[in-house]
């Protein structure tokens, strides 16, 4: 990707990821595309021993991998690799971390409709997506 350090490599990452998401031309199977290659190297790595921002950076950016792997495994229809992929996405979002709505997908995966309609309620920066994942659950059209 043409990058320095680890800030470059979030920041390109980010807009490849967002150029395939968009288009919806993101896979998880496609081991051609830049951010699988990019995904199986930073899975590789051992965190320990990397610094505490390296650190943070790579899970940020396995955790954005595999919450965008959660909505392609939808695209295909597939419950199973959408739960894997929200599992994981979980295990590397950092505590404080912002986004919600990883946590409202596995929780609409499990089919758990009445916890994921509260956790919309706790949910302020992307409510409107939230509301609208949870009315595409209601009509039968998440898997």
């Amino acid at each position: 990707m043409g990058v320095r350090d680890i800030h470059e490599l979030h920041k390109a990452y980010g807009r490849e990821d967002q150029r395939l998401f968009i288009s919806r031309e993101w896979d998880y199977e496609n081991p051609l595309l830049v951010i699988n290659q990019v995904r199986e190297i930073l899975a590789a790595l051992d965190l320990v021993a990397l610094t505490e921002e390296e650190r943070e950076w790579c899970q940020e950016i396995l955790w954005f991998w595999h919450h965008h792997a959660i909505s392609c495994a939808m695209w295909k229809r597939d419950r199973v690799k959408a739960r894997f992929h929200a599992c994981e996405a979980i295990r590397y979002q950092g505590v404080e971390h912002p986004n919600k709505v990883t946590r409202l997908l596995l929780l609409l995966i499990d089919d758990k409709l009445a916890e994921a309609e509260a956790w919309v309620q706790q949910i302020d920066e992307d409510r409107e997506t939230a509301q609208y994942l949870v009315d595409l659950y209601k009509e039968g059209k998440m898997f």
